[in-house]
């Protein structure tokens, strides 16, 4: 599946570009850290594909600012909302964290760990996606910053053990050593990929715009 992340100033914007994404994508994530005013029941209620809320923190690659309380009120109001599904930063410190899993009802959580200036050691990747999947979250994301094309491996070796453990996963690498592993990780059993809605709309680096995406993906399924 393709997650297409709706980088938008307001409702009217990412109602628009949601729109445009729908041809192309399987699910739209909606990244508030990057809006400026956003009603949560308009959008979710108008969003014509399932959508994943995230507020994503400076020190997980976002540009959100907010404090932890005010990071968990934006979250409880997208599951209010009826969101498909939550991000929600494994940093975020556990009294934090256990609000929104103890009141989640029908949604989904992803819980996400970004690594941005490298990709860690097998033993220590290993050991998060265990520790990422004690929490009961419904899917686990781990996102690496690709130095070599060598970490894509590290990185997608997690796949296997994900299944081992019967928990979903995205794992992928950023950067442009990391593009590989965008196109391979749900060829090989990830739950999602993520593309940008067209060039210059990238939320990481390394993503590749949504129509090649689906256009390379399409060459390599089976």
């Amino acid at each position: 599946m393709i997650c297409i992340p709706i980088m938008a100033h307001d409702n009217h914007d990412a109602l628009k570009k949601m729109a445009e994404a729908t041809p192309l994508a399987d699910i739209l994530e909606l990244r508030l850290d990057l809006m400026e005013t956003f009603d949560l029941k308009e959008i979710i209620r108008s969003a014509p594909k399932p959508v994943v809320v995230t507020y994503r923190s400076k020190k997980e690659g976002g540009q959100g600012k907010a404090d932890y309380g005010t990071r968990v009120r934006y979250l409880m109001a997208a599951i209010k909302a009826g969101a498909d599904f939550v991000d929600v930063e494994y940093s975020l410190p556990l009294d934090h964290r256990s609000r929104i899993f103890q009141d989640r009802g029908g949604t989904g959580i992803i819980i996400s760990r970004h690594c941005l200036y490298e990709t860690p050691i097998e033993e220590n990747l290993r050991g998060l996606l265990r520790n990422m999947t004690a929490t009961g979250a419904d899917i686990v994301k781990i996102v690496t910053q690709a130095k070599t094309p060598e970490d894509n491996l590290r990185v997608l070796g997690l796949l296997s053990m994900a299944k081992k453990l019967g928990v979903k996963i995205i794992a992928f690498c950023m950067g442009p050593h990391g593009r590989i592993s965008r196109i391979a990780c749900t060829l090989m059993g990830g739950y999602l990929t993520f593309a940008s809605l067209d060039t210059g709309q990238e939320s990481a680096s390394g993503q590749i715009p949504a129509i090649e995406m689906r256009k390379i993906l399409g060459a390599l399924s089976l």
